[in-house]
């Protein structure tokens, strides 16, 4: 009588060197496939820039729609947050298996931190075309000002000083 192993529990375990390139394939070779999950956990890329006035940011939010972009101001941030639909519209629509499913949903945020205090009040958004422009003007206590000098009155040789 032959006895043969019907299970064997160690051929159905990956090896720590699969498991190992499986995770860094996902984190660096397709990093869409974690990033862009329903997870939320999104990068907004964004540019800025400093001038003497203040700040100007951009972000790019493809598919975005501008209602679903919320600014918050603070002393010396901003909070950019937005809300991507992904495939949620056509959700009930679908015939068939997804085969690649890259186009996430959820909420993504983004908080800027600056040197120099902002002035809330004058924060000022534009969004086309998936690009979100922000001019944020710095506080009038924080603007460099220009103090004139002027020349000292010159001292007559008879009198003391």
């Amino acid at each position: 009588m032959a006895l043969t192993r019907g299970f064997d529990p160690f051929a159905e375990m990956l090896s720590l060197r699969d498991a190992m390139n499986r995770l860094l394939e996902q984190s660096f070779v397709r990093p869409s496939s974690a990033l862009l999950g329903t997870t939320g956990s999104r990068m907004i890329p964004v540019d800025v820039l400093e001038t003497e006035q203040g700040y100007r940011i951009t972000a790019l939010l493809p598919g975005v729609k501008p209602e679903d972009i919320e600014l918050l101001a603070h002393e010396h941030s901003l909070t950019l947050k937005a809300k991507y639909r992904g495939g949620e519209e056509d959700e009930g629509q679908q015939q068939g298996s997804w085969l690649l499913r890259e186009i996430g949903s959820g909420t993504v945020e983004r908080t800027l931190a600056f040197e120099r205090p902002v002035d809330a009040n004058k924060i000022e958004a534009r969004y086309e075309n998936g690009r979100l422009t922000i001019s944020v003007p710095l506080s009038e206590g924080s603007r460099p000002r220009r103090i004139s000098v002027r020349a000292a009155t010159p001292v007559s040789a008879g009198a003391t000083p």
